[in-house]
């Protein structure tokens, strides 16, 4: 407690008693009774040889407990293990090279450095700061190329995390950058060290092609990535279809089966591939299920060909089962469920709700939906 305020009384013995009150102040001066203290009590480094002259090694953050003036700024010293000079700590706390590392010439560093605070007398702690150094990196990194789906009611979509990059490197120790090709950095960007992908503002229904670029510092591998946003409309959605699989989370979906399912109904249906679109992924109740939206251009907007579609589909239900190894519940349109009403009597209507966007991501497939909702009445 640096202060304190107290009242106090002051009252004489006759009767009645007098009395008056004042406020003593009282402030606590500190004293340098607390050391500096390393966020770490040892550190361990692994550094790649040949990297470049003032190479930034290690961040050593340090806290003190007392006042200001008795604590930063804070003087670092190397105590021993750097005979050659090799390493230097500045007065902010960052450990950088003032050599090129050689492993076959030395290949370890063991350091002993002190850190002092500003008070009088000085406090000061130590710390070992353990550096293996090992060879510069052989192998160039590996990325995969990502396609994304995003489904838009509207003309355009608002934005968001729309996937992950996912890249590799057999160089174990090596550290992946991400970055975007600077051309598109008003409409995407990329975070650098976790290659999440982010659309940053309303973008126009369309195709977008990326060439995204991961670097280990000396090699560096490109990839590109193609974004699809798509608009849904309000009669897309009245002769949508949706599938109810079994035990079946969205990403396992994308990863696993998508690709197998888009091409199975492809032939069932005889239509194009790219004619069968996901408008929504969700789960469904119970929450282990997975409800698949399906817009399937082809259909068009009458009911007849629907109906077709939907009797193609249901009657292939065993075959999908089992090409896909994964169980279908159900497979509906404008199912009226919940309600004792005959079914020419239901209406029922599908919406989605953009404001909640899910984006579900694979290594090479992922698709950003909007949450879609059934509501039905009895008209009769």
């Amino acid at each position: 407690i640096s202060g304190y305020t107290l009242t106090v009384q002051a009252s004489d013995n006759g009767n009645p008693p007098k009395l008056n009150t004042t406020t003593v102040n009282i402030d606590v001066s500190d004293v340098n009774d607390n050391p500096p203290v390393f966020s770490k009590g040892n550190y361990s480094v692994i550094i790649q040889e040949n990297k470049p002259i003032g190479f930034s090694v290690l961040q050593l953050v340090v806290t003190d407990k007392d006042s200001s003036h008795n604590g930063p700024p804070f003087l670092f010293t190397i105590l021993s293990g750097n005979e050659e000079n090799t390493f230097q700590i500045n007065q902010q706390g960052v450990l950088t090279t003032t050599a090129a590392l050689n492993r076959k010439v030395r290949d370890h560093y063991l350091l002993h450095v002190k850190v002092s605070d500003n008070g009088k007398p000085p406090l000061s702690s130590l710390t070992y700061i353990d550096i293996r150094v090992i060879e510069e990196s052989i192998y160039s990194p590996a990325i995969l190329p990502l396609e994304i789906f995003i489904t838009a009611f509207g003309e355009e979509y608002s934005g968001g995390v729309i996937g992950k990059i996912h890249a590799t490197d057999q160089d174990v120790y090596d550290t992946l950058t991400y970055s975007l090709d600077p051309k598109m950095e008003s409409l995407f960007s990329v975070s650098s060290t976790g290659g999440k992908l982010i659309a940053h503002k309303r973008l126009d229904v369309g195709q977008y092609l990326l060439n995204v670029t991961v670097t280990d510092g000396k090699f560096t591998t490109a990839a590109d990535i193609t974004v699809h946003i798509r608009q849904i409309t309000q009669d897309l959605l009245n002769h949508s279809i949706a599938i109810r699989f079994a035990n079946l989370a969205p990403e396992e979906f994308i990863g696993d089966y998508w690709r197998n399912f888009q091409r199975a109904l492809r032939n069932i249906l005889g239509v194009r591939r790219n004619d069968i679109q996901i408008v929504s992924l969700q789960p469904s109740d119970p929450p282990s299920n997975l409800d698949v939206v399906l817009n399937i251009e082809k259909s068009g907007s009458s009911q007849h060909p629907m109906r077709i579609l939907l009797h193609k589909i249901n009657s292939s239900v065993p075959d999908l089962e089992e090409i896909l190894g994964v169980r279908i519940i159900d497979v509906f349109h404008k199912l009226c469920t919940g309600i004792d009403c005959p079914l020419k009597f239901c209406e029922e209507k599908v919406t989605v709700d953009e404001n909640v966007m899910s984006t579900h991501s694979t290594a090479r497939l992922s698709f950003v939906t909007p949450r879609h909702h059934r509501t039905a009445v009895c008209l009769c």
